[in-house]
């Protein structure tokens, strides 16, 4: 029911038949078969495994290095957020990290910031046939939809974080207090420590909520008529998911339009999630 629809901007992106990629390509064989692929492709390169938590663990190590080479100086964290984010990602990709003054790590960036259309200069070409789903254009869009997904969002998220810490120092003492009591001061923090910093884990979603990065959703249309809750939606209808309206709702949240990390937590003190926590899609 879900579909895709054809946006004039979306052809100006290289988004054409056989050249579709996986998040602006119309529902169909196509969409499924490189969603497949991809799915499957990243598991084996460590999605969801240990391994994927060392990449990410490692990069944030060379990540707080950089940090603590600027020597206390005012610095605009962005460039090394990105750099570190794009790391996981290559990690994920290609097998591989670069250093943050790497001319090949700033061009691929250039190249997502400048013009997304020439990142296919970026990856080997690979053979395609006229009846393939795979092909040089839908791969460079799978690779594109890959970066552009994963980079944008988290490092607009982690600048969020420190704008947002740099404000709330109560917030941010009470983080360290608990990662303080949790990890400590000698090894380096791991995804199981999840479950045992309910606070951390709150705030880190409230920046999420209140960050609200991706307000409007990518547009989708209905494929056939359906009734959603007693309404007619026609087939072709285009629909633009509104993610503010759940993230600022009043009749969910205590403090919709404020940063407060309470919404997370329960009376007792543990992490709770409402349904209506949609930071990026439904």
């Amino acid at each position: 029911t879900a579909d895709r629809p054809q946006v004039p901007i979306f052809e100006y992106l290289g988004v054409k038949p056989g050249s579709q990629g996986v998040v602006l390509a119309p529902y169909g064989p196509e969409w499924r078969e490189q969603r497949r692929f991809s799915v499957s492709t990243l598991r084996n390169f460590g999605l969801g495994k240990k391994s994927l938590e060392d990449w990410v663990t490692k990069e944030a190590r060379h990540l707080c290095d950089a940090f603590t080479a600027q020597a206390g100086q005012p610095i605009n964290p962005n460039t090394m957020l990105n750099n570190a984010v794009c790391n996981v990602i290559a990690s994920l990709i290609f097998a591989r990290r670069f250093e943050y003054e790497d001319p090949y790590l700033i061009r691929m960036q250039k190249v997502l910031e400048d013009s997304l259309t020439e990142i296919s200069g970026l990856i080997p070409e690979v053979k395609g046939n006229a009846e393939s789903s795979f092909n040089d254009e839908n791969l460079r869009m799978v690779v594109l939809d890959l970066f552009t997904a994963g980079m944008v969002t988290t490092s607009t998220t982690l600048s969020w974080a420190l704008l947002l810490m740099i404000l709330h120092p109560d917030v941010q003492r009470r983080v360290q207090q608990e990662i303080d009591a949790v990890i400590g001061q000698v090894r380096h923090p791991e995804m199981a420590d999840q479950a045992r910093m309910p606070y951390t884990n709150a705030v880190i979603h409230e920046v999420q909520r209140f960050g609200d990065i991706a307000p409007l959703n990518l547009p989708r249309i209905t494929s056939r008529d359906i009734e959603v809750q007693d309404f007619l939606i026609p087939k072709g209808s285009i629909l633009i998911p509104n993610m503010s309206s759940v993230l600022k709702d009043e009749t969910v949240w205590e403090k919709p339009l404020r940063f407060h990390p309470e919404h997370f937590l329960d009376a007792q003190g543990h992490f709770v999630k409402p349904e209506a926590f949609m930071p990026f899609s439904a």
